[in-house]
């Protein structure tokens, strides 16, 4: 590995350890990424949490699909339910693919 150094405020250098702090990175991780401009991942416990729940929705969709299979005609909370998680996993997405170099 190579080293490179530069020199930073100790304003920039906490706005840094902040950001990294706050997406469960390591300083020289988020450093590289923004170099390279590359994603930075978001690994906080809030957005863990929030992916977390989404994968759970995957529950909803297969309780709704066997919902739907048994009485074999849709109803206004099917459809609505499928509506609710088709935004969620839409935002998801968005957030998910958004190029992110702050």
């Amino acid at each position: 590995t190579e080293r490179i150094t530069f020199r930073l405020t100790a304003n920039e250098r906490h706005v840094l350890e902040t950001k990294a702090k706050e997406r469960g990175l390591k300083l020289s991780l988020l450093c590289r990424l923004i170099v390279m401009r590359r994603k930075i991942p978001d690994r906080s416990p809030q957005t863990l949490q929030w992916i977390r729940n989404l994968i759970g929705e995957q529950n909803n969709l297969n309780q709704i699909a066997h919902h739907l299979n048994t009485t074999k005609e849709s109803d206004r909370w099917a459809l609505e339910a499928i509506h609710f998680i088709a935004d969620e996993v839409k935002q998801a997405k968005n957030i998910l693919t958004t190029t992110n170099y702050d």
